[in-house]
């Protein structure tokens, strides 16, 4: 199946991969991943509350804030998981169709080989559609 088209379909919670033997044939899916703590709000992710810190007279004291976003975080650990997932994918054209802000975390984590693949990218979010419906919004130089 390495002359075959493939289509990943992506956001920060859900990765599905499919697979069609030509340009107009039906969308197979082949692949999903769930990175079930997407859903969780960041506080929950991380339970601990943050420290408190002294002014310099040590007179009074102020919350310290967090240096890094919990959710963008777990969203590139998740695209890390799923770039790792598509190198082993034995093709040679690879459609990417995912939600703009995980498109970037994608790019962020891809190696050159699996960059080389890359035949479009669109950015919108079709993870919820089934194979039908994702076809009809796919371009016909699939």
């Amino acid at each position: 199946m390495i002359n075959s088209i493939w289509v990943l379909v992506a956001n920060a919670g859900r990765a599905r991969l499919f697979s069609s033997s030509s340009r107009n044939g039906r969308l197979i899916e082949k692949a999903a991943w769930i990175d079930s703590e997407a859903r969780l709000r960041s506080r929950d992710i991380l339970s601990d509350k943050a420290g408190h810190g002294h002014d310099k007279n040590g007179l009074s004291r102020h919350a310290m804030s967090r240096k890094m976003n919990l959710k963008s975080e777990e969203a590139t650990r998740f695209a890390r998981m799923v770039c790792e997932k598509l190198a082993d994918v034995p093709c040679e054209r690879l459609h990417i169709a995912a939600a703009p802000a995980f498109l970037g975390h994608l790019r962020e984590c891809m190696g050159s080989r699996l960059r080389k693949k890359i035949t479009s990218e669109i950015a919108k979010d079709l993870t919820a559609l089934d194979c039908t419906n994702l076809r009809q919004h796919l371009p016909d130089f699939l």
